[in-house]
């Protein structure tokens, strides 16, 4: 059970230095994105697979190969049509290829590399004449030089499709995880006990008898029998919140975790969305007692149903809901006072006051002597 609380509270510690660390969290989820879409994407689940690709995407020394091999068969059947087919699959660097590889070719290798480039040449198909390629006699000026026109080639079209379809899996990832981050707060606080708006001492409140602020003054809090309390928290439910469910942690002036208190949906009339809600649970946990101490909130209507009441009496003792009502919990070292602050009742076919379409309950935590 301790360790369980330490993880919440480290949890709850990460969870804050998150959300008023936005710029880090980005960067965090930036780098998971890449590291995700590069590692887990990239090399495990989708790692990219060569098929069916021209001869022009090969390496420059396998470039070379096909010239050789094109050249070989057409010294054997010296058909020009197909070496000429040939030789375009390497698309329009094909005579860059040519020369490159009788270039670094030697003896008969690179006659018969001749030979075809010279009748390619003679039938007039060739779109870059190795007169206009500039390319010196000296041998390894020439390898130099179509070496980069080769591999300037292969990085246009092999590297320029895998560059940009990372970075739309890191921008789609990241894209992702802000979003979740954004809209699953609410669901972590309540998770993880963090109030949805914890009220100060001095905070403005709604009184629903004149729907004019009244503030909580520490003179008040003076002339209560307990003092200020420990801590004083504000829930508010709406029509709608179909998966209402708040909980705050209890700690004491030293951040020593007491316990929990919340409130959440005990019981709906009617059918369909949203639903109409009818009662709530308000419970309190103290870590010193084994029971956690529960009552519910009824509608005017669903509290004078007899049957009602006797099916929801299991969960904690019912209380009809009214402005301005303090709801007292208290457990063996803990003592929680609910207030409603302002509560208005759902209309339509429904009976009259049976459900809510809003509530707002201001939750105050004092410590027993």
């Amino acid at each position: 059970m301790v360790n369980n609380i330490r993880k919440s509270k480290y949890t709850q510690q990460l969870f804050i230095f998150a959300e008023n660390n936005m710029s880090v969290t980005v960067a965090i989820m930036f780098v998971t994105g890449i590291l995700t879409g590069w590692l887990v994407f990239g090399w495990w689940l989708f790692p990219v697979v060569w098929e069916d690709a021209d001869p022009e995407s090969l390496h420059p020394h396998f470039i070379s190969e096909w010239v050789q091999m094109s050249a070989d068969s057409y010294v054997l059947t010296t058909d020009i049509d197909k070496a000429q087919k040939r030789t375009n699959w390497l698309g329009e660097n094909s005579s860059s290829y040519i020369e490159y590889a009788r270039g670094n070719a030697l003896g008969a290798e690179q006659l018969r590399i001749a030979q075809m480039q010279s009748a390619l040449e003679v039938v007039g198909e060739s779109k870059e004449p190795i007169s206009e390629l500039n390319l010196g006699d000296d041998k390894n000026n020439l390898k130099e030089v179509n070496t980069e026109q080769v591999e300037t080639g292969l990085f246009d079209r092999s590297i320029l499709i895998p560059i940009l379809g990372g970075f739309i899996v890191i921008a789609v990832m990241s894209g992702v995880g802000y979003y979740l981050f954004k809209n699953g707060s609410l669901k972590l606080k309540r998770d993880l006990g963090m109030p949805r708006q914890q009220v100060d001492n001095g905070a403005a409140i709604v009184d629903d008898s004149n729907s004019s602020l009244t503030t909580l003054t520490d003179n008040e809090d003076i002339l209560s029998d307990r003092g200020a309390p420990l801590s004083r928290f504000m829930t508010t439910y709406l029509l709608g919140d179909d998966l209402y469910d708040d909980s705050f942690g209890i700690d004491d002036a030293n951040g020593d975790f007491l316990g929990e208190c919340g409130m959440g949906i005990s019981d709906i009339i009617g059918v369909g969305e949203p639903k109409k809600v009818c009662a709530f649970e308000i419970w309190l946990f103290d870590k010193n007692d084994v029971r956690t101490v529960t009552k519910v909130l009824m509608s005017e209507d669903a509290f004078s149903d007899q049957a009602k009441r006797a099916s929801l009496a299991p969960k904690g003792e019912p209380v009809m809901a009214d402005s301005g009502k303090a709801i007292v919990l208290e457990t063996a070292s803990l003592h929680v006072s609910a207030r409603i602050v302002d509560m208005q009742y759902g209309g339509g076919a429904l009976p009259q006051n049976s459900f809510f379409n809003q509530l707002t309950v201001e939750l105050s935590a004092w410590r027993k002597a």
